[in-house]
């Protein structure tokens, strides 16, 4: 018989354990949402859905940061590999680029 998923509701609580989790973080390998989200019972949808909450989005957002100067950080002193850093933080960028391609749409004529 298959399980039924009990889906986590939302508590302003939860900006304050993620950046909690972020900045403590001492485990092998990185600090990321899905850790974050197995920690508190989640899916990493579910911290998607959060993010429609303003101080939720806002701690994603600096947890995003936090993540990528904790990598930044270990491949400077060696403990990652430099270049699989640099491929991770490239793709974070290219999916914040791309999110952020689908906001604007700037239509130029010219006229004579």
């Amino acid at each position: 018989m298959k399980k039924k998923r009990v889906k986590i509701k939302y508590s302003p609580e939860l900006a304050g354990r993620m950046y909690l989790f972020f900045l403590s973080y001492e485990d092998r390998g990185a600090p990321s949402f899905q850790k974050f989200a197995i920690s508190i019972g989640a899916t990493s949808e579910d911290v998607e859905r959060f993010r429609e909450h303003k101080n939720f989005d806002r701690a994603y957002r600096e947890c995003s940061e936090i993540r990528r100067d904790y990598l930044i950080d270990r491949a400077l002193d060696r403990r990652f590999d430099p270049s699989f850093v640099k491929f991770l933080l490239s793709s974070d960028n290219s999916d914040t680029e791309t999110e952020s391609s689908k906001e604007f749409t700037l239509r130029l004529e010219v006229n004579d």
